[in-house]
């Protein structure tokens, strides 16, 4: 292993310990008022803040370590379901968003009751049941991941709405994520994966990005056997991403 990879991993893994620290602390914070004292409710708001960047900064930690791993070529394969990958990044971007949405659709148990969910927050999912309900082998953590990324952008850069598609085609799966924004100028089609690369500062989004998540989707993609393209779209930025899920991966 190259010594930039090491020094990568034993940072990586040295940045948990903090972290569990203080998601421990908020927790107990929270789920222990009657021991550590009561909150008030500006006290309860600022302790849920802490705690969902500790969430969303172990989120980073393991997505690093992921984007390691592909580029060592090691997957993690096993069978699941499309919608446990798709519900779960849905959960993951609401968490940030809206919370509240994100445990109902936690506890949504059909596919028309989670998209009736997100129709309600102008997310508007296009799934067959048989596709929904499909069993793929794939490594499930870096396909979380990078369709994860894929609609954590489309929210950061959309107007109103945000559209989800997947559908089969032999031994293949697509899924393609697009917003209804301004869309990626054509000039910037090239760099759009480059590493650290960003088009505009995006304002009123929960958490800022820091330019290698399009780059660590291609990375993602391309260790699973897949391909992650940006198309041309009338309206906003779609993205695509086409795996081989039958494939020894």
């Amino acid at each position: 292993m190259p010594i930039k990879n090491i020094q990568t991993s034993h940072l990586v893994h040295d940045l948990k310990n903090p972290v569990n620290i203080i998601e421990t602390g908020a927790r107990s914070l929270l789920e222990k008022q009657d021991r550590y004292g009561e909150l008030n409710s500006k006290q309860e708001k600022v302790v849920k803040r802490m705690l969902r960047n500790a969430l969303k900064i172990r989120a980073l930690i393991n997505s690093m370590l992921e984007i390691d791993k592909a580029a060592m070529g090691l997957l993690s394969v096993n069978e699941c379901t499309l919608s446990r990958i798709l519900k779960s990044a849905f959960i993951e971007v609401f968490d940030l968003v809206d919370p509240v949405v994100a445990d109902a659709l936690e506890e949504s148990n059909t596919l028309e009751g989670f998209r009736g969910l997100l129709r309600d927050n102008q997310v508007y999912l296009e799934a067959d049941e048989s596709h929904w309900n499909r069993l793929i082998r794939t490594d499930e953590t870096k396909m979380c991941m990078i369709v994860t990324n894929l609609l954590s952008n489309a929210f950061k850069y959309k107007h109103k709405s945000v559209f989800l598609k997947c559908h089969a085609d032999g031994d293949f799966v697509q899924v393609s994520v697009r917003d209804d924004g301004p869309g990626i100028p054509e000039c910037f089609h090239r760099q759009i994966f480059d590493q650290y690369f960003q088009c505009v500062k995006v304002e009123g989004f929960p958490v800022r990005g820091h330019g290698l998540g399009l780059a660590g989707a291609q990375a993602l993609t391309e260790a699973l056997g897949g391909r992650l393209t940006l198309c041309r779209s009338q309206q906003g930025a779609e993205f695509v991403v086409r795996i081989d899920f039958n494939s020894k991966q």
